[in-house]
């Protein structure tokens, strides 16, 4: 028996090519320069011999694959004025021919003749200004006619997905809203992802540096004419904390948001997308092993393949969908960067941050009740708001020398189908579900959500009244997961 289904729906995930452009320099980056991580990207990065597309067995078909900052401008572009084409530049990809339209089209089919969804882009949130060395003024009028005609190309190009990020308009609601308008009208099937842009260490208890009041304002504006919210650049060693702390602000912020409103994405917290219904944007790579590692160890895939054949069963669903509880409680991580190159991501050196979120969150069900003795993992949990189905995650913690450890934990999660499949993610010492049946007269499968075929583990579980109660090292057993890997399983009551 296989618990998983074989294809996946719509859902947004993505595959993002920026971690990957920085990862596989040579040398190191100059300070603060963002130069030779955009020169990566060429037609040999991507599919050459040893092409980065080449790899990803097993999930492509879940998957767009998004071209991050660099694809679209000459080499050595650092002139922010130059960005906004949307045509790929002619000496990183020489063997596109014809209209802008065209080119992008030839790139549209060679990313899905291998197996991914798509072809996304990363895009600015601006025109170029600076054109053959002369210096132009855009009207309004002006930049959307601009628009319009990158959506046409993208249209006729088969182009599934636009990564709005950085630039003049980035802080404009109405700019973005303007975009959105362009893509609707011209490009009714491409999705539109934008942003909170924003810098990646931040101390959360201080209202000063959230600039709270801007922020709901920018989110009331822009969740409802995006297709997903991304929430945006973390630095590797908070990556949970803050998206966490992230995605609860605009959980709030959706909350007061009637009618269309955009789904989150958690970028590359797998865990994170996972539990709280949010698509990907996935920043690690299969050959992570072979690149040099510039911020943090070795990234384990199986997290990615885990989460994406989860969204298979339920995929992302809107931020204001449902209802959604955020614990009053905060944990607070905490990680000192010692004194070191000053081009490391984040750009700091010599200091001590420190970084809080919910101790909980929970779409669609009540918070869960968790129990340990010491510190917590922070819990995120969700019911798919159409197929029922329940993820929980057990959420790693960053401490003083101790890199994303989970601290053991009884979880226990209530109201739960039970008809509808169970995802349970990371490490915990005991996982209690309640069942809004009795559950003694059912069978109980489990299957690593890596694998493709469950197992009976009625024996090893315990089955009382309503609930289902299962072992973290049950849950760790069925997952077969490495030390450096946090399991992640799927149940079903049969």
């Amino acid at each position: 028996m296989n618990l998983i289904p074989d294809k996946s729906p719509a859902t947004g995930s993505y595959w993002c090519t920026w971690d990957t452009q920085w990862n596989v320099l040579k040398e190191r980056l100059p300070a603060g320069s963002p130069i030779p991580t955009r020169d990566a990207m060429n037609e040999e990065f991507l599919f050459g011999s040893e092409g980065v597309l080449n790899r990803f067995e097993g999930m492509r078909g879940d998957m767009i694959v998004v071209l991050d900052d660099g694809w679209d401008v000459p080499y050595g572009a650092a002139d922010s004025r130059l960005f906004g084409s949307l045509a790929a530049d002619p000496e990183r990809f020489p063997s596109l021919h014809g209209t802008p339209a065209e080119r992008l089209r030839q790139l549209s089919d060679r990313v899905r003749a291998l197996g991914y969804r798509g072809l996304g882009l990363w895009v600015p949130a601006q025109l170029p200004t600076l054109v053959d060395g002369k210096e132009l003024s855009l009207t309004m009028d002006e930049e959307r006619a601009g628009w319009e005609e990158r959506a046409r190309w993208c249209h006729e190009a088969g182009v599934m997905y636009w990564k709005v990020d950085w630039g003049r308009g980035a802080a404009d609601g109405n700019y973005r809203r303007m975009m959105t308008e362009c893509v609707r009208k011209y490009a009714p099937a491409l999705k539109i992802e934008h942003a909170l842009v924003r810098q990646p260490l931040f101390e959360p208890e201080k209202p000063e540096q959230e600039m709270h009041a801007w922020r709901e304002k920018y989110l009331r504006e822009v969740l409802p004419v995006s297709d997903y919210l991304r929430t945006y650049d973390v630095a590797p060693e908070f990556r949970y904390a803050s998206t966490l702390h992230r995605a609860a602000f605009c959980l709030r912020a959706a909350a007061e948001v009637s009618g269309e409103c955009a789904v989150l994405n958690v970028e590359d917290t797998a865990l994170i997308g996972a539990a709280l219904g949010c698509s990907l944007g996935v920043m690690r790579h299969p050959g992570e092993e072979r690149m040099q590692k510039l911020t943090y160890d070795y990234r384990p895939l199986s997290e990615t393949l885990c989460a994406l054949r989860w969204q298979r069963m339920a995929p992302p669903f809107a931020a204001n969908r449902g209802k959604t509880l955020i614990s009053e409680e905060t944990l607070r991580d905490e990680w000192h960067y010692p004194v070191r190159d000053a081009s490391l991501w984040p750009c700091v050196s010599d200091v001590t941050e420190r970084h809080s979120a919910p101790a909980g969150i929970a779409r669609n069900l009540p918070l869960p009740e968790v129990r340990a003795e010491g510190e917590r993992p922070f819990v995120a949990a969700s019911v798919h708001p159409e197929t029922g189905a329940l993820c929980v995650a057990a959420i790693p913690r960053t401490l003083p020398g101790a890199l994303e450890r989970t601290p053991s934990a009884e979880i226990r999660v209530r109201e739960t189908q039970i008809d509808a499949p169970v995802g349970l993610f990371g490490r915990f010492a005991r996982m209690t579900v309640e069942f809004d049946r009795p559950v003694e007269d059912r069978r109980v499968w489990a299957q690593s959500l890596a694998g493709d075929a469950a197992e009976d583990v009625t024996g090893e579980v315990e089955l009382r009244g309503n609930t289902l109660s299962i072992a973290g090292a049950t849950a760790a057993r069925v997952a077969g997961a490495a030390e450096n890997e946090l399991p992640a399983i799927v149940l079903k009551l049969i």
